[in-house]
């Protein structure tokens, strides 16, 4: 694609992270940001003139924009579904940040009508695109780990201290293992992607910090296709945490905020510095995104990865709920049955 012949899209939310992505986009002359639409008019009206875009009164009216070729969807999880089918019956390209729904069967009815309209279907996982953890795949594939045997992760903050009734995710029927939906979901891809599924999850979640009845903190042990163990949390009440640990027979790798990246090799008291380009990770995945819709490419974080780390969040859901492990493949099977 050329400056003359950019991809058009269209965003729907005009919340803080749409704004990110807007940034991003204008960093490309392969993106042309058309129009936005958001429930608040307000919003979608500062977004527009922020961004010098045109302000959309409704849904369907954006959608219908012939100079709008992909949506870029970022909105409370529980309205994924519906505004990624409006605009797949538009035929157009759909890209939705993480995590792809709240629920399986929302997931698995996304992935399906963008397969039945054959249009593409990207999901905003951008963590694993981070210098460090692109580093950290590279390495595992060449063997400096050796046989890895065990991950660790976890991404918290403190932004559940702020909540209050006003904000859709204070409510768990609208945003569920609050911080794991919100913030470890990003780990449950990430982990995924560097060492293949997770099979099951064993899973506590509790209330302790938050001012609103919603879990704040959240543990969970997961064990990967072939035996691989790990541990991933997240909490919404502490100070920033962001980290992916890979140990193994042949050495360790530390990742801290996915560009601080550490070596330690099996039989050596030394840990090295592993130097990482700085990587544009939402420029990166808009503009892939804008490539697939146009050539018929996949989409690297795909429907099918969105729901694998989606089903980590519902897998550790059920298992805090019954206090037992719990497969993967049960709760995408049981999301299948209804």
């Amino acid at each position: 694609m050329t400056e003359g012949n950019a991809f058009g899209i269209g965003f729907v939310g005009c919340g803080g992270y749409n704004s990110l992505l807007a940034q991003a986009a204008g960093r490309s002359s392969n993106l042309a940001s058309i129009a936005c639409y958001d429930v608040r008019k307000e919003s979608a009206e500062g977004f527009a003139e922020r961004f010098g875009l045109k302000s959309c009164e409704t849904l369907e009216e954006m959608v219908a924009l012939k100079d709008v070729r992909g949506v870029v969807i970022a909105t409370p999880n529980n309205a994924h579904l519906r505004n990624t089918l409006a605009a797949i019956s538009a035929g157009k390209h759909v890209f939705v940040d993480k995590p792809i729904a709240n629920g399986i069967e929302d997931a698995l009815e996304m992935i399906e009508a963008a397969e039945s309209a054959g249009v593409t279907l990207a999901i905003g996982h951008n963590g694993r695109r981070m210098a460090g953890h692109r580093k950290m795949k590279a390495m595992i594939e060449e063997g400096a780990v050796g046989i890895p045997v065990t991950v660790e992760a976890n991404f918290s903050h403190a932004g559940g201290l702020g909540l209050n009734e006003s904000h859709w995710r204070s409510y768990r029927n609208e945003c569920p293992a609050l911080p794991l939906m919100q913030l470890g979901v990003h780990f449950a891809d990430t982990v995924q992607y560097l060492l293949g599924n997770v099979a099951e999850v064993s899973s506590f979640m509790s209330h302790v910090a938050t001012p609103v009845d919603n879990d704040d903190v959240t543990v969970s042990l997961l064990k990967f296709d072939g035996g691989l163990l790990g541990y991933l949390g997240s909490n919404y009440a502490s100070p920033s945490v962001y980290y992916v640990n890979v140990y193994g027979t042949g050495g360790n790798l530390y990742c801290q905020d996915g560009m601080n990246l550490r070596y330690k090799k099996a039989g050596s008291d030394n840990i090295e510095q592993i130097e990482v380009d700085q990587v544009d990770t939402q420029l990166e995945e808009l503009e892939e995104f804008a490539r697939c819709a146009v050539g018929g490419e996949k989409f690297e974080v795909d429907g099918e990865a969105g729901l694998r780390a989606l089903a980590v969040v519902r897998a550790a859901l059920k298992s805090n709920e019954e206090k037992r492990a719990v497969g993967i493949s049960e709760v995408i099977a049981e999301a299948m049955r209804r």
